[in-house]
């Protein structure tokens, strides 16, 4: 059988290796291209048929949907349901509560209720999961090992009882269906590894699997990710092949393609043009510079399309970059989308903490000041308003893409600010309405909300007939004051009773019918926190689940909005985490943020099960050489992506602290691959 694994620091030569092997197969040959992303498998069948006119056959996938197309006939017959990603969060966080209120847990008592504790969980948890290794083999470990073993325990039970599937389950029962006939049409079929990442166990049995049943396999993979390399020698019983690609005139990028965190180096020499390091003061000028330098790259008659924006910690640098792209004018396509502070979700936050306060008016006040309020005549419909679940691991057998041409926004009704109680989202409301009604205390249900402004309005009436003839300001501001009161009421009282009748504890599916039913009616625009209640979809079944719990699970998830692109990425800059341009290639890339712990990034220990104990019970498991191993890889991918020229940046003031940066190690790095010699901190200021 033909096996082989091509490995090279440059992508375009990857690339011009996988569409060689895609080429050497007739036309019309089914073939099956696992990618790391739907752009990079779209970009090369793309390529493809430019070059030979036609491809037909060609089916691209990412490891996780071929994953679930392949499970799909098995758990559709079992009834189990992908679990996504926020689904498993939410059975972690339910099994720590559950062994926390029984007093079951020890080591990790006096930090389980802490924020952060369920998240890191679920993480570690999903880690020892896709490498099989279960509650036996942590009950050995010394240190929170008991704990450990008795949360997954606990997870797997609340998994089987409520029929749902995690990422683990779902690879064992993909590779369990691959000789089942529904799944014919993935197999036995020639198959291109397009600079996949392998992590895990069950993702490299997966691609073993696949790989017996077919005539055919190449695999490419970017220089450096060892970890990638072993679990596909192993997966494939292949040798890998080492690919370059210099030109007669090696310019310093080929240099530094080829030397970067090599023992070796070119001859001394200076830097030409294909390597540009700079230096800006702050991360907001940095990414107005690099929107600069792509006007020129685009003056010179190089598309939008071919350059890309590469950020190793997208937190430091999305915001910026979407400010300086939107003030030039020039389109983006930000992979991962964009994360801003959402106030829609931050609403329905603060409605669920006024219940869990008993009705606060104090947290109905913040509700109302984020100018979330529907229009009055906007329909409450929760089937039109309905969104369904980004999670790829549970996508069906289809795809469902989206048109090109993003539909015109439909103008919202110009609201009579006479007249109207709801004015772009903001009631009207009396001044310090909530000092008026409470004595900075908690109120205490439905009824005393009702006597408390039954009794406002009573005052506002008694102040009017008591004025004097001559004070008509004062009557026409006590007026107005009354009418603001009546929409308070109007408003809040329906709302309040809907608060006070929600369950003490309930299963997930009242909580999303409840929590769906309360976005259509208090959230003007409810989208993102109706996307997040699909993400829960799969735990219906799990329950009873308290208030405290919902808020738990849904708070991380609802303070920021991650708005995913609506369009295609053709005819706009590229940009998002370095991760996601495995499998392409452009022809200017930008990589900012080459300051210390922003590129590489702090390497931080995993606070649930430490580097001793991963060693302890599975060589597979990452640890922090891994995780400086990867900051490594992430800096030849950038490099590597691109075909003519790179622009490496950082900061050099550190504007939250106000103190000075100074380039990391591997800014130094890439220099003395570039030009042969160390340079000093020094040169690389200047």
């Amino acid at each position: 059988m033909n096996r082989r694994i091509i490995v090279s620091a440059d992508a375009e030569s990857r690339l011009n290796a996988a569409r060689d092997w895609i080429e050497s197969y007739p036309a019309d040959t089914e073939l099956l291209v696992l990618a790391n992303s739907n752009e990079a498998g779209n970009n090369l069948h793309l390529s493809l048929v430019a070059s030979r006119g036609a491809a037909f056959g060609v089916k691209r996938l990412s490891l996780n949907v071929l994953a679930s197309r392949l499970a799909q006939r098995k758990f559709s017959e079992s009834g189990t349901t992908p679990a996504t990603n926020l689904s498993f969060t939410a059975v972690v966080a339910r099994s720590i509560h559950s062994l926390q209120s029984a007093s079951k847990l020890k080591y990790f008592e006096p930090v389980a209720a802490k924020p952060g504790f369920t998240i890191a969980v679920a993480r570690t948890l999903a880690e020892l999961r896709m490498n099989e290794i279960g509650p036996k083999a942590l009950k050995r470990l010394e240190r929170g090992g008991k704990d450990l073993a008795a949360i997954a325990t606990l997870v797997d039970e609340e998994l089987t009882r409520a029929k749902l599937s995690d990422r683990s389950t779902l690879f064992q029962t993909a590779i369990a269906s691959i000789e089942s006939e529904e799944n014919s049409s993935y197999i036995d079929l020639p198959i291109l590894l397009l600079d996949l990442a392998i992590h895990s166990v069950l993702e490299q049995q997966l691609i073993q699997t696949l790989a017996l049943r077919s005539p055919g396999v190449l695999a490419t993979i970017p220089h450096g990710d060892e970890n990638t390399t072993k679990a596909l020698q192993t997966a494939l019983k292949a040798a890998t092949e080492l690919s370059t690609n210099v030109g007669a005139v090696p310019t310093s990028l080929d240099y530094v393609k080829q030397h970067l965190f090599e023992d070796s180096a070119p001859n001394p020499s200076k830097l030409d043009s294909s390597v540009r390091l700079s230096n800006w003061p702050g991360e907001p000028r940095e990414c107005i510079e690099i929107v600069r330098s792509i006007q020129t790259e685009a003056a010179q008659g190089v598309p939008f399309d071919q350059m890309a924006v590469l950020l190793n910690s997208p937190g430091e640098y999305r915001a910026h970059l979407d400010e300086a792209f939107a003030r030039s004018d020039i389109p983006a396509y930000f992979v991962q989308g964009i994360t801003s502070p959402d106030p829609a979700g931050r609403a329905m936050l603060a409605l669920l903490a006024c219940a869990a306060d008993g009705l606060s008016a104090k947290r109905f006040a913040e509700y109302l000041s984020l100018g979330e309020l529907p229009p009055p005549e906007t329909p409450k419909d929760i089937e039109s308003e309905w969104v369904a679940s980004n999670d790829d691991l549970v996508q069906t057998a289809f795809n469902f893409e989206e048109p090109d041409v993003e539909p015109a926004p439909v103008p919202l009704p110009v609201a009579d600010t006479e007249k109207s109680d709801v004015i772009d989202g903001a009631l009207r409301t009396p001044a310090r309405w909530e000092r008026l009604i409470v004595d900075s205390a908690v109120i205490g249900g439905k009824d005393r909300w009702e006597r408390r402004l039954n009794g406002l309005a009573n005052e506002f009436t008694l102040r009017i007939q008591e004025a004097a003839p001559e004070e008509e300001a004062l009557v026409e501001s006590l007026r107005r004051q009354s009418r603001d009161l009546k929409a308070l009421r109007d408003f809040a009282l329906p709302l309040v009773e809907r608060l006070s009748k929600l369950p003490t504890n309930a299963s997930w599916g009242e909580w999303l019918a409840h929590l769906r039913e309360l976005s259509v009616n208090a959230l003007r625009n409810p989208e993102g926190v109706m996307a997040t209640l699909a993400d829960l979809e799969p735990m219906s079944t799990v329950g009873p689940v308290s208030l405290n719990e919902v808020q738990l699970v849904l708070d991380s998830r609802l303070r920021d909005l991650r708005v995913k692109p609506k369009t295609r990425q053709y005819g706009r800059v590229f940009v998002g985490p370095i991760d996601a341009v495995r499998g392409m290639s452009f022809q200017v890339v930008f990589v900012p943020g080459l300051a210390e712990r922003v590129f590489p990034r702090k390497i931080v220990e995993d606070p649930i099960l430490p580097d001793l104990q991963r060693n302890e019970i599975h060589p597979l498991l990452t640890t922090r050489g891994d995780q400086r191993d990867g900051e490594r890889v992430a800096l030849r991918l950038a490099v590597g992506s691109a075909r003519e020229r790179v622009y490496l940046s950082y900061p050099r003031i550190d504007v939250q602290q106000s103190r000075p940066r100074v380039p990391s190690f591997y800014a130094l790095e890439a220099l003395r691959a570039a030009e042969g010699e160390l340079p000093g901190f020094e040169q690389v200021a200047a």
